[in-house]
């Protein structure tokens, strides 16, 4: 028996700069025409910035359009960045957490599927002492092992990729855990058959194993980040990953790189600075009714 998992990331969606909108919009009808048994959306739903409020309430009507039973992890545009290596001025804090909660529910969650344990974490607030949430969660995650199954298959959904070229890298940047959050958490599943790290946050398509466990990042439906020249790790593309769970192997594939448009986000930032001095767009561009879904 195969289980069929849909993988959304980094959609960054707004109604009042609806950028991305035409890719959404052609992701639900492909989903509507092939239905699976669940999506997991891993971060980055608000446009760029985590104290937007209309944003997050557009993108949870976005969320709720999706054909499928669904579940949803932030990002650092969604609750700020990590505060050990993030980059972002605006650090995840109990405050963003609360308005996450408030528009998605909560910023973690646990499934089990034919036999498998999926996991959903917030990869936010891995590492960060003094922040209750990072508390909470770790009690959560050690509670829910105990309970759960030892033998079964583990899928550990996640915003950031656990690292970029190997676990024991000690460079620290934005685009990946740093050594001590890796750590942590990779110590807290010792023992347990990991089979999947689905990860997004780069806006790339990458898969490879290492030690029998399979690493994906899944690219962002909304665009490309980076000049061309940029180094990038994995494919610089646009599209969303389907996994199919099937015994204790994974399957992966990258669809709708070939009718999704590659937004170049670098270029809206060269010619504003950022996505969020851009110029608004009508709603009606996308036959939004002041910001609401069609």
């Amino acid at each position: 028996m195969s289980l069929r998992i849909i993988q959304l990331s980094d959609p960054h969606l707004s109604g009042s700069r609806p950028f991305h909108q035409d890719n959404w919009e052609q992701v639900l009808e492909a989903l509507t025409a092939d239905p699976v048994d669940l999506i997991v959306v891993t971060g980055d739903v608000v446009l760029s910035d985590p104290d937007e409020e209309d944003d997050h309430r557009f993108a949870r009507e976005q969320l709720d359009r999706l054909p499928a039973p669904w579940r949803v992890l932030p990002g650092n545009h969604d609750i700020g960045d990590n505060w050990v290596s993030g980059a972002m001025a605006k650090r995840v804090d109990a405050a963003r957490l609360a308005r996450w909660q408030r528009h998605f529910g909560a910023d973690r969650w646990s499934l089990s599927m034919d036999g498998w344990l999926l996991l959903g974490l917030n990869a936010q607030i891995l590492n960060a002492p003094g922040l209750a949430a990072e508390a909470e969660q770790q009690a959560w995650l050690r509670a829910l092992l105990d309970s759960a199954a030892a033998a079964a298959p583990v899928a550990l959904f996640l915003h950031k990729p656990l690292f970029m070229d190997h676990p024991g890298e000690t460079a620290m940047d934005q685009s990946s855990l740093e050594l001590e959050a890796r750590r942590g958490l990779m110590a807290m599943l010792a023992g347990r058959d990991l089979r999947l790290v689905a990860s997004g946050h780069k806006h790339q398509w990458r898969a490879f194993d290492l030690d029998g466990v399979r690493h994906v990042w899944c690219p962002s439906t909304a665009s490309i980040n980076g000049a061309p020249t940029a180094k990038n790790w994995g494919l610089r593309e646009v599209g969303f990953v389907e996994h199919r769970l099937e015994g204790r192997r994974t399957r992966q594939r990258l669809l709708g790189r070939d009718w999704l448009t590659r937004h170049e986000s670098y270029v809206v930032s060269l010619e504003h600075g950022g996505p969020m001095q851009a110029p608004a767009q009508p709603s009606s561009t996308w036959g939004l009714a002041s910001g609401k879904s069609p």
